[in-house]
């Protein structure tokens, strides 16, 4: 097992989350598309998310990162901008942990991330 981690800092962004992803695994193309599982072979690598209820909300009221974080668990693939492409994932787990949204600077989850 591998593990990683991801910082709740109340600036945390999308892109912050996939350089994470990219530091532990890598890319390959398969005949059923794009692939990214961890570099090293028969490894599962579990991204720790602490905090995760302390990004700020958007205009729209939502966390980006919480957002982008539950269609990766319900999907099981991320849609990669620059290149328009969706991304499955493979052997890799999340865990996230998060204080009460009544303390300072949190925020409630979202209904749809907690269903899940």
């Amino acid at each position: 097992m591998v593990r990683g981690q991801i910082k709740g800092a109340a600036s945390a962004t999308t892109s912050n989350n996939r350089m994470r992803f990219d530091h532990y695994c890598e890319y390959k193309r398969t005949p059923n598309g794009v692939v990214m599982a961890p570099s090293q072979l028969g490894k599962w690598l579990v991204l720790f998310s602490d905090e995760i209820n302390l990004p700020d909300l958007d205009k729209y009221g939502t966390q980006r990162v919480i957002s982008f974080l539950r269609q990766i668990v319900k999907h099981g693939r991320f849609y990669r901008t620059f290149d328009h492409t969706w991304v499955t994932i493979e052997r890799i787990q999340f865990v996230g942990a998060c204080n009460p949204p009544t303390d300072r600077g949190r925020k409630p989850l979202s209904h749809r991330y907690s269903m899940l």
